[in-house]
């Protein structure tokens, strides 16, 4: 008789919004106790960061102390947009469209920490889902453009799909990657968004392992808690198995020979935020774990 499959044991990597409101210190810290390989960095921190007086030797030395590294850098907004900051879109102030200065400091991110991933999103705005797809050559030729000047700092791009966005799904992120047609250029697979949309389990099961660069990985209820879907987004996720996605299958579906993604727990929400970083980032950790260990074998 066959032994069961042993457990898995995923890779994972704390991303900056499970912990948003953390010390750089304690981030790091954090992560490493509870046994993550790295963090991500929102870049709106980062430059805070800075304008408190950190340099970038300061916090080499923190990561270093902890053997912690920069997974991923977030996010650079709008890619296919037309140069501008907006006053508010949707109502919604500070989403920045194009800016070359996301750019630069992403960019700076990978020459001084060796950053592998910058993470991507398409335009928001006020058009209809449907009047988003099939994406224009336009798009696929700025997502190209933007992997070319990433790859001169070593950096590959990943484009994540959001539901209120110009690339709503998976099906379209894939054809956004697909037609660039750039080794540095993939997908970042957030399952929020992937359950939110338009969730094609059988598509993500034959989407190319090697264009999966990055997988977000957070649970929530269904039906949503705001009908904003952004102010959903950022403030009602729960912890991987507390909602009611279908997580397993979503796991099992990215389990297969080139998907080689570690799990980015990011876990946008409220009723965490007033408790200690460690503890949160030690129950995102476990959570994750129970729930990739319990997901069925399709290998």
């Amino acid at each position: 008789m066959n032994a069961p499959p042993a457990a898995r044991e995923p890779r994972l990597v704390l991303a900056w919004g499970t912990v948003r409101d953390a010390s750089f210190p304690d981030r790091v810290a954090a992560a490493r106790r509870a046994g993550y390989e790295g963090i991500g960095l929102a870049i709106p921190y980062y430059r805070d960061l800075l304008a408190r007086g950190w340099k970038d030797r300061d916090l080499a030395a923190v990561l270093a102390e902890w053997d912690v590294r920069i997974n991923e850098v977030e996010v650079l907004f709008g890619f296919h947009g037309a140069p501008r900051r907006p006053a508010g879109v949707a109502g919604r102030p500070g989403l920045v469209y194009a800016d070359p200065e996301l750019e630069r400091t992403a960019f700076h991110l990978a020459d001084t920490f060796g950053v592998p991933f910058a993470q991507t999103v398409g335009t928001f705005d006020a058009r209809p889902v449907a009047d988003a797809r099939p994406v224009g050559p336009e798009v696929v030729d700025a997502f190209g453009e933007l992997c070319d000047r990433a790859a001169a700092h070593g950096l590959r791009v990943a484009l994540e799909f959001v539901p209120y966005s110009s690339i709503p799904d998976l099906a379209s992120g894939l054809a956004v990657v697909a037609g660039a047609d750039r080794g540095n250029g993939g997908l970042c697979v957030d399952s929020w968004h992937f359950f939110r949309g338009d969730p094609d389990l059988g598509l993500l099961r034959t989407a190319p392992p090697e264009r999966v660069f990055m997988v977000q990985f957070n649970d929530g209820p269904v039906p949503p808690v705001d009908p904003d879907r952004m102010v959903d987004a950022v403030h009602h996720r729960v912890l991987p198995g507390e909602g009611d996605f279908d997580l397993r299958a979503f796991v099992a579906a990215l389990d297969r020979p080139g998907v080689e993604a570690p799990f980015s727990v990011e876990v946008y929400c409220d009723a965490l935020r007033s408790r200690p970083t460690s503890e949160v980032a030690r129950r995102a950790a476990d959570a994750t774990r129970a729930v990739v260990a319990s997901a069925p074998r399709t290998l």
